[in-house]
């Protein structure tokens, strides 16, 4: 039974940790210390908002794996802010300790039936808690907002397209399609979603089966089954631009490239099946200039902003400038602000929730019950969130 847990500890290995120039955070969160990583481009300037990806590792990786892949040096020059959480570690009844998402994955392991991983992790709280946080300390730009993972993190960027789908303007998960044991779909916008996965992957097959041991243990929709949804979730029409890709060292591992279409013509759902390729991350390096997950990744996002409509309403597109008097301040604290807000939550500076208020046409709020510090202040109207500021609370 320990095969079980060494197939899906390689859910990612292709990973491998560097530092880099990032800095380190931690968050409370579900009642526990939740930690991550943000990487902020040389030369950002606040004066001109940054696109932001979410980036997570695989089961039995670390926050510190994201430096590796090709993102950061897309993010060096593409003004890109990077977060990379770390997911709590699950301690299996295998006796097998690593980190996992709880990205929906139950596994039915001979003699001890489902075992659902992490189950009670809220993992989609922890990684939204850590988005305000991050959005409310740099200036970002919300229609250029992303997430991608690798594995048991494309799984879980499957779970966050779907359960969190007003917090990014695309997902591409590479090597995990969507976890059978949650329930239908439903992200109540159209979100583009591009996904990678090599048709001899040894650990999460093209079936979405895990494997190991000569079996294989259903987990997640097959690659198929996950464009098909995704194809009616977005409004694209069912026959895609299909693209055969060159081997250009004749190794016999190359790319298709499938591009499926909204009404107005606009590519929404990508699917990129690297034929007799394994459960690892391609680059230019490792393929002879083939196929780059990180570079393809950027031009999937990238081409949702230029379309000129990413499924993020025209509303949440827009900057809104949000003043904030006086500041510090003391009892009652005054919002100016372009736009009607209904919500508005405020947060320390690890992430957690300390204060929210839901009435109409919020102007002004009380804090005096605040402990005197630094808050982050999250504005929300019903067609998404509208903007963030800093305070002082004397």
């Amino acid at each position: 039974m320990k095969q079980l847990l060494c197939s899906l500890i390689l859910l990612l290995g292709a990973f491998s940790a560097a530092m880099a120039a990032w800095t380190n955070h931690s968050l409370s969160s579900g009642g526990q210390v939740r930690v991550y990583r943000t990487y902020v481009p040389p030369g950002y300037d606040p004066g001109r908002p940054a696109s932001l990806i979410v980036v997570l590792h695989g089961l039995g990786g670390t926050m510190y794996d994201a430096d590796n892949v090709g993102i950061t040096q897309i993010a060096d020059t593409a003004n890109i802010i990077l977060i990379s959480p770390q997911a709590l570690d699950f301690n299996s009844p295998l006796g097998i300790v690593a980190g996992a998402w709880n990205s929906g994955i139950v596994v039915n392991v001979p003699g001890l039936g489902a075992v659902p991983v992490n189950g009670t992790v809220d993992d989609v709280g922890f990684i939204k808690a850590m988005m305000d946080t991050t959005q409310g300390s740099y200036r970002i730009d919300p229609a250029r907002v992303y997430v991608c993972g690798a594995s048991m993190g494309g799984f879980m960027t499957q779970r966050l397209a779907c359960e969190a789908a007003g917090y990014f303007a695309a997902a591409a998960s590479v090597m995990g399609t969507y976890a059978l044991a949650l329930p239908p779909c439903n992200p109540g916008k159209m979100i583009p979603i591009a996904h990678f996965h090599g048709t001899r992957d040894e650990v999460v097959s093209w079936n979405g089966d895990l494997l190991f041991g000569g079996s294989a243990f259903p987990v997640g929709l097959s690659v198929d089954a996950l464009i098909a949804r995704w194809v009616t979730l977005d409004g694209c029409n069912t026959t895609p631009l299909h693209e055969v890709w060159p081997d250009s060292n004749n190794d016999t591992l190359y790319a298709e490239h499938y591009s499926y279409s909204d009404a107005a013509g606009q590519s929404r759902v990508e699917l990129f099946k690297v034929n007799k390729g394994t459960h690892a991350w391609y680059t230019s390096a490792n393929t002879n200039g083939d196929i780059d997950y990180a570079s393809e990744i950027w031009k999937f996002f990238n081409k949702q902003y230029r379309s000129g409509a990413t499924g993020v309403d025209d509303l949440f597109r827009k900057q809104f400038s949000v003043s904030l008097y006086p500041n510090p301040a003391q009892e009652t604290l005054h919002i100016d602000a372009a736009g009607q807000f209904n919500n508005v939550q405020i947060s320390d500076l690890y992430g957690r929730t300390v204060a929210a208020y839901t009435k109409p046409d919020i102007k002004a709020i009380d804090i005096s019950g605040l402990r005197p510090g630094i808050y982050c202040i999250r504005l929300q109207a019903a067609q998404g969130a509208l903007g963030f500021a800093k305070f002082v609370k004397q």
